[in-house]
């Protein structure tokens, strides 16, 4: 009785508060922190700035505080649903509000270099195992492009602004200040993402400055109770875009069709063909190879589950990531291995703050990726060739007895045979990442302001590829035996194999350390900081299998920054790089790389006022030099080293012995040195309407100068191998464009979210100087044309008949011409078309101009978000067996539904494409303009549905919040390709890249 009368007292000592805490105009304000004083209990608000917190009585102390706002410190009070309203501190918001730059953080407004970043939640929407995947259209500046959805292998091309070399053109990708892969990376274990662009903001990198830097930063701890998060989402997979090939019967019909083209008896006739169409499907086969290897859907799941939390001695991080992600590969029940593709990837990250005292902290990160993978023996490229090279009416899928069918012609092209009856390959890709830093503040020791950071890491990456492949048996099926109606068969075209066994494997390690003295002080007015650091790089490649491979790549650097900003109106930076590389001789190892900007902020000018509708405005420029020593795999470029091993051979004496010999593996140049790249950059930064219109537009110059690139002008008669010609400083290339960004963001009064966001990015890049011997017309150099630009004839359509061709001029492109095939341009007027007829046909595979659009609404745990990407001013070729009909002549080679159903006949004379023929036309079969097309696209590439429960509703079963959503990516495309995916390569032998259907839900427990 006791213990009943005492539990009504103990219950009404417990205090519950219901609270909405409000910002800037009466708003919600999400993710304000809410604690308890003199306790580590709180929480945080919820996207409707609604919370729910126990105290001990209504007496009890809370702080509540969000950056951009002055805290408020509140006696909780007998009321148990109350709103509190935060005071906005825009000065605070502004000032406080920090960057990350190279090597170190920086105060927004006192940025003057031109850099952008995305939302973590931006990059969660895309679902992508691979985070450049994610990147599409969200920043600008930005440029990608995704030629693969093969599992493990699906990464997109990334570039900063455009090309601006013909060597490496890939950013510098920085994680926690380390040079590390981004694709590992979990979207969940980031905490900002950044991309700095002009000189202004790279040039303290120096060598690796000159084509973009990105930088991730992984999340860390927070003070206070530990807090669990765990995102689990599943997706079901298809295949975005493939192939249409015609069937059998269409492809008999055009058999035929070229055989009357060439005035000769058609090859089967209509009673042959139809015994395709009635028969023995194993006589006379009708295949439609891409259902038959293809699935039409797979699943895809990623998991991850975090807990932060700690004092203010010691906090942590931890995040645990599991992905998988299965193929379209069908599979055949017999075999007792698995022959799709299946990647499992295990995430592991950790980081740690420890406060050893007030002034020095110690950080201690961890990184681990376990990577799993299983494919068909036969790689993908392998397996779609032979998808476009395979005829429908080639051979069926399987003979009567089971076994994979083939002929001679087609031996061991079986794509059912290649995907589940040649084995199978698994792979194995582990990173171990190691990372020790500490800050020590000496304000107190040496001088105010003064502080000095340390950086050791350790990455450690090993990769093996184990593949068991094996022949499966050839044999051609020939019908019945009229006596004894048995199977008959061909005798064996290719013997069986048992699996095979070949192993491989990779390793390397990188040791990497920086060490970086800073200095931040304030002068009344004056604010000044500046910034030396030295780091080193030091990689090997423990499996190179080569002497001068097998030596640590090595880069050593300093560089330095100084900042002043006057009231925070008027600012100045310089920053600069020394840097030095092993690929260049003494006395031409290291290259300095300096850099100025400077900015404006009109909106701190006092006669701005405080009730204009531009709330921040800002005037920014830059001008500054960066290096690339990038070449792709060469070392040394100033040493001539000889090959003893695979050399060429020569014949010596009476009986001419054939005698092992050695060459020139590398032909040295002692005077290469640096490519240098400068930049500039004009920007404007402004915000409107207490910062609900933000806007950001660049405009931009780079000229790249000394450009590494092998020489083009010595002559063959020299007797130096081309691949052994020396690299020097001979290119010139100018790039320049404009990018920018609008977003539109505001909260009703009513709890009404809206928000809308446009990038853009235009980039156009001019060869200046490469090499280049004098071409004998203006039209055939490659030099004013911009990098990767091809070249082709001009297509002024199809001959319609032999009138026409006579009063043509002549084309001597290796047959003679007839109705049906391709006329072309004849562009110094000599009446002959041949190779001096080339020129530049369309434009470069990277578009010059990439956007991405979208925006989100939200009411009462409600949101939708929409976002569309796409690229202009891009040309795609469909040359080879892309496109070609019988490119090795009748019977080989599958067609394309686009080219059936758009080609010249003497019924269609003004068909898109060139008649068939039974033999390869040289003529039509070459780079043109017809084979040209417009590769500009738009495409929903995320959609996403969400609901978030309120947290008061959670509290009773452990939960903070809870989020479940749908999303939706590469739902649809527009564009006028038709036959591939507009972002693949200008073929059709890649895998294809999906649409995702995604569910999950995202857990916060107390």
């Amino acid at each position: 009785m006791v213990l009943l009368a005492m539990l009504p007292l103990e219950v009404a000592a417990q205090h519950v508060l219901r609270g909405q805490v409000l910002g800037l105009n009466n708003l919600p304000l999400p993710s304000a922190s809410i604690q308890i004083k003199g306790s580590s209990g709180g929480t945080t608000t919820d996207l409707n700035g609604k919370f729910l917190l126990e105290v001990s009585n209504s007496k009890a102390i809370i702080f509540i505080s969000h950056q951009g706002y002055h805290t408020l410190e509140i006696e909780v009070g007998q009321e148990r649903d109350r709103v509190f309203q935060l005071e906005f501190d825009e000065a605070a918001s502004k000032l406080d509000e920090v960057v990350v730059v190279g090597f170190g953080t920086q105060k927004k407004v006192t940025v003057t270099g031109s850099m952008t970043s995305v939302s973590v939640k931006a990059l969660e929407q895309s679902s992508a195992p691979s985070l450049s995947n994610a990147l599409a259209g969200r920043m600008p500046g930005i440029i990608t492009r995704q030629t693969s959805g093969e599992p493990g292998y699906d990464q997109a091309q990334v570039f900063i602004r455009g090309l601006g070399t013909w060597g490496s053109r890939a950013p510098l990708v920085l994680v926690d200040g380390v040079e590390r892969n981004m694709n590992n990376i979990n979207a969940q274990e980031i905490e900002s993402f950044s991309v700095l662009k002009d000189a202004s903001a790279t040039a303290v990198y120096g060598v690796r400055g000159a084509n973009g830097v990105i930088l991730i930063t992984t999340k860390k701890g927070t003070q206070g109770k530990p807090k669990v998060m765990l995102r689990s989402e599943t997706a079901m997979l298809s295949a975005l875009r493939v192939p249409e090939y015609i069937d059998g019967i269409d492809y008999l019909n055009l058999w035929d069709e070229a055989y009357r083209n060439m005035g000769q008896d058609e090859f089967f006739g209509q009673e042959e063909i139809e015994k395709y169409k009635t028969g023995d499907p194993y006589l006379y086969p009708n295949v439609d190879w891409t259902s038959t290897i293809m699935k039409k859907d797979t699943y895809q799941t990623i998991n991850n589950l975090s807990m932060n939390g700690g004092t203010d001695i010691i906090r942590y991080y931890a995040n645990v990531g599991y992905t998988e992600q299965s193929g379209l590969w069908k599979s055949d029940s017999e075999n007792p291995y698995n022959t799709n593709i299946n990647m499992k990837r295990y995430n592991l990250r950790s980081n740690i703050d420890v406060n050893v005292t007030k002034n020095l902290l110690f950080e201690f990160g961890l990184g681990g990726v376990i990577q799993q993978g299983n494919y068909p023996a036969r790689s993908a490229v392998d397996i779609f060739d032979a998808l476009r090279k395979t005829p429908p009416i080639a051979f069926p899928v399987t003979n009567p007895d089971g076994t994979p069918a083939g002929v001679t012609q087609f031996l061991g092209s079986n794509p059912w045979g290649m995907v589940t009856q040649s084995g199978y390959l698994v792979q194995a890709r582990n990173s171990v990442q190691g990372t020790f830093a500490t800050k020590w503040d000496l304000s107190e020791v040496v001088l105010q302001g003064l502080s000095l950071n340390g950086r050791f890491a350790y990455d450690h990456n090993y990769s093996s590829d184990v593949r068991r492949q094996k022949n499966f048996e050839v044999k051609q099926y020939l019908g019945k035996d009229p006596v004894t109606n048995e199977d008959m068969y061909s005798a064996i075209l290719r013997e069986a194999t048992p699996l095979g066994y070949t192993s491989g494997n990779g390793a390397n390690r990188a040791y990497y350390s920086e060490f970086i003295l800073n200095y931040s002080r304030s002068f009344g007015s004056h604010d000044v900081s500046g910034m030396m650091m030295y780091n080193q790089r030091d990689y090997t490649d423990l499996t190179a299998g080569t002497s001068i491979n097998n030596l640590p790549f090595r880069r050593q650097g300093i560089a330095s920054r100084l900042t002043y900003a006057y009231l925070n109106r008027y600012l100045l930076e310089f920053n600069a790089g020394y840097n030095g590389s092993e690929n260049f001789p003494k006395g031409k190892r290291f290259g300095f790389f300096p850099s100025v900007s400077a900015g404006w902020v009109l909106s701190n000018e006092k006669f701005w006022g405080t009730d204009n509708a531009i709330n921040h405005l800002k005037l920014r420029g830059s001008y500054g030099k960066v290096g690339n020593d990038e070449i792709g795999g060469r070392r040394f470029l100033y040493l001539t080293y000889m090959n003893a091993q695979n050399a060429q051979s020569y014949r010596f004496g009476d009986n001419m012995q054939l005698m092992a010999g050695i060459d020139e593996a590398q032909t040295g140049n002692p005077d290469v040195s640096w490519e240098v790249s400068q930049k500039s950059n004009l920007g404007l930064d402004l915000e409107m309407f207490n910062s609900k219109v933000v806007m950001q537009v660049d405009a931009f110059w780079e000229d790249r100068n000394e450009i590494l690139l092998q020489r083009q002008q010595i002559p063959f008669v020299t007797g130096i191998y081309p691949w052994v010609i020396p690299y020097a400083n001979l290119g010139k290339v100018n790039n320049k464009g404009i990018d920018g960004m609008l977003e539109v963001k505001n909260r009703t009064a009513s709890g009404f979210y809206y928000s809308g966001r446009v990038n853009m990015t235009y980039a156009k890049n001019i060869i200046i100087e490469n090499d280049e011997p004098n071409q004998r017309y203006p039209w055939l150099s490659a030099k004013g044309q911009p990098i990767d630009q091809p070249f082709g004839w001009v297509a002024e359509g199809i001959f319609k008949d032999q009138e026409e061709i006579n009063n043509s001029p002549e084309q001597r492109l290796g047959r003679p011409v007839q109705p049906g095939d391709i006329k072309y341009r004849d562009l110094n007027d000599d009446n002959i078309i041949d190779d001096n007829d080339r020129m530049a046909i369309g434009l470069p595979r990277t578009p010059r101009v990439v956007y991405g659009f979208g925006g989100t609404v939200a009411y009462k745990g409600f949101d939708l978000s929409l976002f569309f990407t796409g690229a202009a001013q891009t040309s795609i070729y469909l040359y080879g067996a892309t496109m070609y009909p019988f490119q090795d002549g009748v019977g080989t080679f599958n067609v394309q539904t686009e080219y059936y159903d758009n080609r010249w006949t003497t019924e269609n004379l003004n068909g898109k494409y060139p008649a068939a023929i039974t033999v390869a036309n040289p003529n039509n079969n070459r780079a043109s303009t017809l084979w040209q097309v417009d590769g500009s696209y738009l495409r929903l590439k995320n959609a996403e549905f969400a609901y978030t429960f309120e947290q008061g509703k959670l509290s009773r079963i452990g939960m903070n919040s809870l989020r479940l959503f749908a999303n939706a990516v590469n739902l649809h495309t527009w564009d006028k390709v038709k036959i591939m995916d507009p972002e693949s390569d200008s073929g059709t032998n890649f895998y294809p890249l999906q649409r995702t259907l995604n569910f999950g839900l995202q857990v916060n427990f107390k």
